[in-house]
């Protein structure tokens, strides 16, 4: 199992907090790890690819209920 660091950084930091704290589906498990004003680092667990990983978490996030209507970016933390 693959562990990568996920940055995304969103004016409405709370959302992506909320959506991201203990998420899991078939491909990826999350867990929020730091939280600050406008930026949250999010360790992802995957067979994903670093790419892949990162890709799926931007599509996952633009379903749901407020990731249409936010602004944000997503960046694989080294």
């Amino acid at each position: 199992m693959n562990k990568y660091k996920i940055q995304f950084l969103c004016g409405q930091i709370n959302y992506v907090h909320h959506f991201f704290r203990n998420y899991q589906d078939d491909k990826v498990k999350t867990i929020v790890e730091r939280l600050e004003k406008i930026k949250a680092d999010i360790q992802v667990q995957t067979k994903l690819s670093e790419e892949e990983a990162m890709e799926h978490i931007k599509t996952v996030f633009a379903q749901s209920k407020y990731g249409p209507a936010l602004h944000y970016v997503v960046q694989v933390k080294k």
